[in-house]
């Protein structure tokens, strides 16, 4: 087996083959660090859900003086001052950043040995199959739930979604007989 598909196939296994790796190795940092994650699911000011228990509020209070660096005492309970600073509305958890991972994983493998089957219809469809679902995933993500904003770190997996999407269904016949 080749490393890379062959160019005489054309551009697009191997537009498939890099979408693939890059989504393996996205996965493997997401396994590692939910930074990434947390850019990407930062949702809006304006639509962030409640908070049970908190309140936002304009007036100020005066609290005891603490460091906010340090790790919480287990024997107290925080102060006002220290669940504004460190409350967290980020939908993202370690769990979510690792399922985010594990999906990754799973459509980057698809997505590569779609590449070395190219023309194997079954092959093609699935590959096109995980960019319909990446788009109605970040779609949604973005519009109805409000969890991402249609910018930044949204537009990169939208935009490979729809080239890869779009460049399979103009091709279809030039590799599905």
């Amino acid at each position: 087996m080749d490393v890379l598909p062959s160019w005489s196939e054309g551009f697009l296994p191997l537009y498939i083959l890099f979408v693939g790796v890059t989504a393996c190795t996205n996965a493997i940092s997401c396994y590692f660090s939910d930074s990434y994650v947390r850019r990407l699911y930062n949702p809006p000011n304006d639509h962030l859900p409640p908070v049970p228990g908190i309140r936002k509020t304009t007036s100020q209070t005066t609290t005891i003086e603490e460091d906010f660096f340090s790790t919480p005492q287990p024997d107290r309970r925080p102060s006002v001052a220290s669940i504004a600073v460190h409350e967290d509305r980020s939908p993202v958890t370690d769990l979510s950043s690792r399922t985010f991972a594990t999906w990754n994983m799973a459509v980057g493998l698809l997505r590569m040995h779609a590449a070395y089957h190219v023309h194997e219809r079954d092959w093609y469809h699935m590959q096109m199959l995980t960019n319909v679902v990446g788009l109605v995933h970040f779609g949604a993500e973005a519009f109805y739930w409000r969890t991402a904003r249609p910018s930044g770190p949204w537009l990169a997996p939208t935009v490979v979604a729809m080239i890869g999407l779009s460049w399979s269904l103009l091709q279809y016949g030039h590799y599905v007989k």
